[in-house]
């Protein structure tokens, strides 16, 4: 939620060498200027949906999506599967567990301070694992700098607010969105990520049918802390032949 274009800067490149690839910021993140008062997940699989027709993309293509990304690709998938080929999930769970949600709990309270710095350094331990942030110290004050520079609080806000919990019984939940998915799947995961769980991202992938990966001694941001390991697994799912039609 409070990463933006800047967050793929690593993978764009090397993505683009085999396909087009398009990036974009959603409603309330970055410097994007729509309205913020409506920004749920309805509104995010309508924004996307908007954005293919505008550009006049070809479908069905693949959708990748990271954490918040993720629920908004997986969003998409379950709601308009002819626009999606093949789906790429990383940082989503079926559920968050106990652990997710009190730390979740603890982004919204942070917010209450009315600024995002006190978000970003509450948020970041919890959102990158542990190794990187050793070996990667110095990127500590730049990264949470960006959160601050690069988002609004009123945008970020109202992300948290409408999009983080879906209420029990919701066709929004991840776990319904799941059921509606009928295109291959690549799920992966953290082995440290404590806000999507190995085992509820294993179950996720269970539920979709679909490849399940775990990056061992990575956090959240799997993307970013695995890069590497994560994009020769996207390319060689996105790549495989179609099964034969019988």
């Amino acid at each position: 939620m409070t990463q933006t274009l800047a967050s793929w800067g690593g993978q764009i490149r090397p993505l683009s060498k085999s396909r087009p690839v398009l990036a974009y910021e959603a409603r309330g993140q970055g410097s994007t200027v729509l309205s913020i008062e409506r920004a749920d997940l309805a509104q995010h699989v309508d924004d996307l949906v908007s954005l293919v027709h505008a550009l006049e993309l070809p479908t069905p293509f693949d959708l990748c999506g990271f954490s918040f990304g993720a629920r908004v690709c997986l969003s998409v998938a379950a709601s308009r599967p002819q626009l999606v080929r093949r789906l790429v999930l990383s940082g989503l769970g079926i559920d968050r567990g106990v652990v997710g949600r009190l730390i979740v709990q603890g982004w919204i309270a942070a917010l209450g301070t009315g600024n995002l710095e006190a978000l970003a350094r509450i948020s970041l331990p919890d959102i990158v694992g542990p190794a990187y942030l050793e070996q990667h110290a110095d990127l500590v004050e730049p990264m949470v700098t960006a959160v601050m520079q690069r988002n609004s609080f009123e945008g970020i806000r109202a992300l948290f607010l409408q999009t983080l919990e879906a209420p029990e019984g919701s066709p929004w939940t991840t776990a319904a969105l799941a059921e509606r998915v009928r295109c291959p799947t690549l799920v992966m995961g953290g082995a440290l990520d404590r806000l999507a769980p190995p085992t509820e991202v294993a179950e996720l992938a269970r539920r979709l049918g679909g490849r399940h990966v775990t990056f061992p001694n990575a956090g959240h941001t799997i993307p970013i802390e695995a890069a590497t390991a994560w994009r020769e697994a996207v390319l060689a799912f996105l790549d495989e032949d179609e099964p034969s039609a019988s």
